[in-house]
């Protein structure tokens, strides 16, 4: 038998496995474990200078993830303030630019609140993962202004309340003295809720001891507090006396 056939048919079989192969992943890119370290303390410094905390957070979830312009890192988690193992974790993200090795300029947005949570949120969706962000510095996209917080209705805590709960809340009288002010307690951050009474929904996480202006009192020792607006009701048990 003719062996120039079987040789033309081995060649085109091995030919038709060659088309099969795999193009080679091209090599992933990988923060040196030196500068993570350093973006991860430059994103924890920044955290507790936001939340005023010392010692050790309660963090889960931190990544840190390569951006795609040279020297710029994004670090994203999750604190828990308060500490307490039925508090809410609030997500974060850091994004930390390099320079030698050592943090040069460090940028946090904290979901503290319902508008800065859809910051965090498109801040996630934007750099917590290997390549995102802008890819030049020309290209950075400036943080949109932050949003009042809308009035929520009363619904399911996502927290513990700040203080017993005291059933439906009775009429609201305004504050005496509208320019008294307090301080909220040392010992922890502090929920803001949308309602007197412990039911209402957390609208916003103040740093311990935060000064804080009065706007309006209901009974059960809630006192709704803000700043030039109302954030929301706190109980008078988390505030310094």
């Amino acid at each position: 038998m003719p062996r120039r056939p079987v040789t033309l048919l081995v060649l085109a079989v091995l030919g038709l496995g060659a088309c099969d192969d795999k193009k080679p992943e091209a090599p992933r890119a990988v923060v040196p474990t030196g500068e993570a370290a350093e973006a991860r303390r430059a994103a924890e410094d920044q955290l507790r200078a936001r939340l005023r905390m010392q010692g050790e957070m309660l963090l889960r979830a931190v990544q840190v993830w390569p951006q795609q312009l040279a020297g710029t890192v994004a670090v994203c988690g999750q604190v828990n303030p308060a500490g307490g193992a039925n508090d809410p974790f609030i997500p974060w993200v850091a994004t930390v630019t390099l320079a030698g090795g050592r943090a040069e300029r460090t940028e946090l947005v904290l979901g503290a609140s319902n508008a800065e949570a859809s910051r965090v949120y498109a801040e996630m969706v934007d750099r917590c993962f290997e390549g995102g962000g802008p890819r030049t510095a020309q290209g950075t996209r400036p943080m949109p202004p932050l949003p009042l917080d809308p009035a929520l209705p009363q619904g399911r805590p996502i927290g513990p309340p700040n203080g017993p709960p005291t059933g439906a809340p009775a009429a609201v009288a305004p504050a005496a003295g509208g320019g008294r002010t307090v301080t909220t307690t040392a010992a922890h951050p502090v929920n803001i809720r949308s309602a007197p009474g412990g039911g209402g929904a957390v609208v916003r996480v103040v740093p311990r001891a935060s000064t804080l202006r009065v706007f309006g009192e209901a009974p059960g020792g809630w006192v709704e507090v803000g700043e030039e607006q109302p954030f929301g009701w706190v109980h008078a048990s988390v505030l310094e006396r």
